[in-house]
């Protein structure tokens, strides 16, 4: 079965209305924290930014970046651990299920708040980002119904590992990615071991910054232009403390995010999944 995203089946909540959007069922921790500290700044950007988020194009740049996230840990990670490791002690059979589906989540949910946020962070000097887009309008798939449907629960900051999780990625707190699978301790204390190292390795650095570069280039195929520059928002009446916030929020979040969409593929394919999203193998 495949649905339309509407207007009309939001919330009245602006986070829930940007999780619904991204086909997430949980409201992504930036998303989170740009409605505590910056309501006003959300309440005028995305308006602006919800036509593009539904429409196919968007979707498309989204995964697109998840494939070349992929393709870079592949070559340098390969993982001790397996599906078949993992059921021998960390997991049973419903774990693993369970976790495969947070997994496809975030590998779905992550790219599309990178890319929305990079065209807020895009915007913020210039007059105008966007608008060389299609606008196709997106179709919610199976796969997203699947995700809407499923329970994330998010495990304390201080559970198991968390703390040496946030101390090593240089975080100020855990990123979401993270706590989810925490609620699995011994299936992340088995991974963690593996993949605290992969900062260690220079492709995977490089093609994290990569993705944080290529997120901010495509926005200029936002299929409507936006004005979220800082002179336009302020003469709209967003007051300058909520404007300071949301940079510092945005500056935070995008090297985060890539960096965890490298660590969502790396976690796939430790439990073996290695498919493609757009870009198929020759």
């Amino acid at each position: 079965m495949r649905v339309r995203y509407s207007p009309d089946m939001a919330s009245d909540n602006m986070g829930e209305q940007i999780a619904a959007a991204v086909r997430s069922p949980f409201v992504p921790s930036m998303v989170g924290a740009l409605e505590r500290e910056a309501p006003s700044y959300l309440e005028a950007v995305w308006p602006q930014l919800a036509p593009s988020v539904e429409t196919a194009g968007f979707v498309g740049s989204a995964l697109y970046m998840v494939d070349m996230a992929l393709d870079a840990v592949e070559e340098v990670y390969k993982p001790l651990h397996s599906r078949e490791s993992l059921l021998g002690g960390a997991l049973d059979a419903a774990d693993l299920e369970a976790l495969e589906n947070v997994l496809d989540t975030f590998h779905w949910v992550q790219p599309q708040v990178l890319l929305m946020l990079s065209a807020l962070a895009e915007g913020w000097e210039a007059a105008r980002v966007g608008g060389q887009g299609k606008p196709e309008p997106r179709e919610t798939s199976d796969r997203e119904t699947r995700h809407l449907a499923t329970s994330i629960e998010f495990a304390s900051a201080s559970a198991g590992p968390l703390p040496e999780v946030t101390d090593a990625l240089q975080l100020a707190a855990p990123p979401d990615l993270y706590r989810a699978v925490a609620v699995w301790p011994g299936y992340l204390t088995v991974a963690w071991d593996e993949l605290q190292h992969l900062v260690a390795y220079p492709l995977f650095r490089r093609r994290g910054r990569a993705l944080y570069f290529y997120a901010r280039s495509s926005t200029r195929f936002l299929a409507q232009p936006i004005e979220v520059s800082r002179e336009h928002l302020e003469a709209s009446g967003v007051p300058a403390a909520e404007l300071d916030a949301a940079h510092a929020i945005l500056d935070a979040a995008l090297p985060a995010l890539a960096t965890m969409m490298m660590h969502c593929c790396a976690m796939r394919l430790g439990i073996e999944i290695t498919a493609r999203e757009v870009v198929r193998p020759q």
